[in-house]
């Protein structure tokens, strides 16, 4: 199935946002890994122990698996789970639970799309303006490729820098909450890059084509991260920048995001390969000053994908099997 959408057309986005992560690790009670396949998070900010999850609170600070280590797909005694985060280190290319493949409101595995295309239903946002030239004559785009895949034969290729390389869709009418899966693929680590300013890997923003009021999820000042913009405040502070944990590069990772809007205050939480690897769940856990308690409102009117950076650093970005949901996904 190439893409299955149901719901009308709104708006969002939200930047700079996410909890400090200790020593590339994951801060226990800083949020629980989204069961597969829609399933209800942990209580209590815990992973969920069975198919691919950690027991014993979560990952160590270290960033390996607490004591018991994870079952069905992680190692124990302290070891990584499987396309876990490690050590502070890279999150392998695998990750997820065994189990039926995920659904949401959305699935996209670009799979009827031409190659060489960009993929129909999608609008493209490349160098700040919307259905732009694709690509531009620069490189930039965003279009069906090949030459790599997670599963089938397609995926999304993004070739961006400091110009965005984006693909946007509308959100339902209503939504105030947003699970984003996809498997993704980079030529540039996410996290542990010092000196960087802001990546854009995905997020929501308020007005389409539009890049003045969004959230932007990805890495801020070399650490996984969030930005929001119009106050353009930035989470984790500064204590973490350049640090890990980090989502290596040129292997496939699964990156799940959830913008958490319907409660107060608002949250973000994102896992690579099952592993919590930011977070946002107080207003003060952002460099710039304290932000709202309702700081994602009235960004769900769409949903972006693809790659820019305020530090000009170029990457090539591949997509797949990308999941939209109002419920967690996991890595199926």
């Amino acid at each position: 199935m190439s893409s299955n959408l149901m719901g009308g057309a709104q708006s969002g986005g939200a930047q700079f946002g996410g909890a400090p992560v200790q020593s590339g690790g994951v801060a226990n009670g800083a949020g629980g890994m989204p069961a597969a396949n829609g399933g209800a998070p942990a209580a209590n900010g815990g992973n969920p122990a069975a198919n691919g999850g950690v027991n014993s609170g979560g990952a160590a600070a270290s960033g390996g698996a607490a004591s018991g280590g994870a079952s069905n797909g992680g190692t124990s005694n302290g070891g990584t789970p499987a396309g876990g985060v490690s050590a502070g280190g890279a999150a392998g290319s695998g990750g997820g639970s065994a189990g039926a493949k995920a659904t949401g409101f959305l699935v996209e595995d670009f799979e009827s799309g031409t190659v060489g295309k960009q993929p129909a239903g999608w609008d493209n946002f490349l160098s700040y303006v919307k259905n732009n030239t694709n690509p531009q004559s620069d490189g930039t785009l965003a279009l069906i490729d090949a030459t790599r895949a997670h599963s089938g034969k397609n995926s999304v290729h993004f070739h961006g820098g400091g110009n965005p390389a984006q693909l946007t869709r509308p959100l339902p009418s209503g939504t105030n909450k947003l699970y984003v899966r996809a498997w993704v693929y980079q030529t540039r680590q996410l996290g542990m890059n010092p000196g960087a300013n802001h990546e854009t890997l995905l997020g929501i923003r308020k007005a389409s084509g539009s890049a003045n009021d969004e959230v932007r999820f990805g890495e801020i000042k070399g650490v996984i991260g969030t930005n929001e913009v119009p106050s353009d405040n930035i989470s984790p502070k500064m204590d973490q920048w350049g640090k890990g944990p980090v989502v290596a590069a040129n292997q496939w990772a699964c990156i799940e995001v959830a913008f958490i809007g319907d409660q107060s205050p608002n949250t973000l939480s994102a896992w690579a390969g099952g592993t919590l690897v930011h977070s946002i769940t107080a207003v003060d856990q952002w460099q710039n000053g304290v932000m709202p308690a309702t700081w994602l409102s009235g960004k769900f009117v769409e949903v972006m994908i693809g790659w820019q950076s305020f530090s000009s650093a170029t990457n090539d970005v591949w997509m797949d099997d990308l999941v939209l949901s109002t419920s967690p996904i996991g890595c199926n």
